[in-house]
């Protein structure tokens, strides 16, 4: 199963861009992105690139499934974060037909400052996350 592409809307305003300086992991390609909520009562977001609108990724905050979620945030990419009161963490979601293989990535937050615009994704290796966790076991607090 792949990280799902969804086609959409990829244009923003200026002030909703969100700048990953050194792009995503494996996706260092693409650098601008906009979030779009797939539904005003959705627990789910769009990733989406703004430099190509056939990208995008399936998000969602990894703390309703998981309250005690945590990972360290390197040095290089903290001292950037100037503001972690407006620091939003988000996990990408591989999409399925069916629920029950709907996975999250764990092992790779990304981290977004609403302040600065600005994002990183880093690598959550040290608490045993693995890249594809079941979300249905999640959710069932497994």
């Amino acid at each position: 199963m792949k990280e799902t592409v969804i086609a959409g809307e990829n244009t923003g305003r200026q002030s909703e861009i969100i700048t990953f300086p050194y792009g995503l992991i494996g996706l260092e390609a693409y650098r601008q992105f906009i979030i779009r909520a797939a539904s005003e009562e959705s627990a789910f977001w769009r990733l989406q690139s703004v430099e190509d609108e056939n990208f995008g990724l399936v998000i969602t905050n990894p703390f309703w499934f998981m309250p005690d979620y945590e990972f360290e945030l390197p040095d290089q990419y903290a001292a950037q974060m100037t503001d972690t009161e407006n620091m939003h963490v988000y996990v990408t979601v591989a999409v399925a037909s069916d629920l029950k293989d709907c996975t999250v990535n764990l092992l790779g937050p990304i981290v977004i400052s609403a302040d600065l615009r600005t994002g990183f994704q880093v690598i959550a290796a040290d608490r045993g996350y693995k890249a594809k966790h079941k979300l249905t076991e999640l959710l069932a607090g497994g």
